[in-house]
């Protein structure tokens, strides 16, 4: 069993991007892998409302893009070829996840964009919630205190930009591990060190290490996702084992980030979104996305998942008969 919870929805859909995204699917079933997360990446851009004088100061095509765009409708268009996708992979051992990813520059920007993405109203809703910060103010988003008590069980991953460098600031041990207390995973993205470039590789050699270094060795913390956008830049796990290696880390570690972390991280998150306050789920498996109880002639007992019994007419007059002569 292995996970990658991070493989991007293209931005620009078009036929050849999503037959490349199928293509990077199938690629991961062939590495055995068997759960993967469908990533939107939302920008301030398209979550952000400017204000009057902010509209000013845009350009005539800035604010054309800005009138032509619709988040609603971009969300609902990301799940209907989400809910393709599903039925396509379901019948190959692969269990499909939907994740976002808010890029956050300014805290003040975000709005009610946390609030709308979790809303119980909401039918469409994601499985994981994840944020990448775009400066030292996007990172006091988990650090402040509104942020902290208001947000912090919304939020399942913390991810960054491993392709450049981060933008002037430096992770503390006193931010990580306070974010990572609250049981937000840390996330590593490999697919940036098979860019051709050595400047790439640089960045992303620079920013894992000072992630790992952060989060204690990452044991309980870390998890490692592809972020890859081409089936090429996809690894298995000796491949990636090897990566996690030549970054520090011990042999210990790998089943950790590979596995056990990305589990718990996806049962987190299912759990908010299937369950009573996170706490209380009866009668289903939060693991599996399909409602498939009724249809594989399965029951639950005592809130577990068993198959149905089918007792014989013999068998039940054999059981009576012994009764009688007892």
């Amino acid at each position: 069993m292995q996970c990658d919870l991070n493989v991007p929805f293209p931005q620009d859909v078009t036929d050849e991007s999503i037959k490349q995204l199928k293509l990077t699917l199938s690629t991961l079933i062939e590495l055995n892998y068997t759960h993967v997360a469908i990533n939107k990446n939302l920008t301030p851009e398209m979550y952000h409302q400017p204000s009057k004088k902010q509209k000013q100061q845009m350009t005539q095509q800035q604010q054309q893009k800005n009138e032509q765009y619709n988040l609603k409708n971009d969300l609902d268009a990301f799940f209907k070829y989400f809910e393709q996708l599903e039925n396509k992979f379901s019948s190959k051992n692969l269990k499909l996840f939907s994740r976002v990813t808010v890029e956050i520059d300014d805290p003040n920007q975000l709005g009610s964009i946390f609030i709308n993405l979790n809303a119980p109203s909401n039918p469409n809703r994601f499985d994981l919630v994840a944020i990448l910060p775009l400066s030292e103010k996007g990172l006091s988003f988990l650090t402040n205190n509104n942020g902290a008590s208001s947000n912090s069980a919304s939020i399942d991953i913390l991810t960054f930009d491993y392709a450049n460098y981060f933008n002037g600031f430096h992770l503390k041990h006193k931010t990580m591990n306070g974010i990572t207390r609250r049981g937000i995973k840390v996330e590593i993205l490999y697919s940036g060190i098979f860019n051709m470039s050595n400047q790439s590789n640089l960045k992303f050699v620079n920013n894992a290490k000072q992630v790992v270094r952060c989060c204690r060795k990452g044991i309980k913390t870390c998890i490692i996702s592809s972020g890859a956008k081409k089936n090429t830049n996809v690894r298995g796990k000796i491949a990636v084992e090897s990566i996690l290696s030549f970054l520090g880390l011990k042999a210990d570690i790998y089943s950790r980030m590979l596995k056990e972390n990305p589990l718990s991280c996806l049962l987190n998150g299912r759990l908010r979104v299937r369950s009573y306050q996170q706490t209380i789920v009866s009668g289903i498996d939060v693991m599996q996305k399909n409602d498939f109880i009724d249809e594989e002639s399965l029951e639950t007992v005592n809130g577990f998942v068993v198959a149905k019994r089918e007792i014989d007419d013999n068998n039940d007059d054999e059981h009576v008969s012994k009764k009688q002569k007892v």
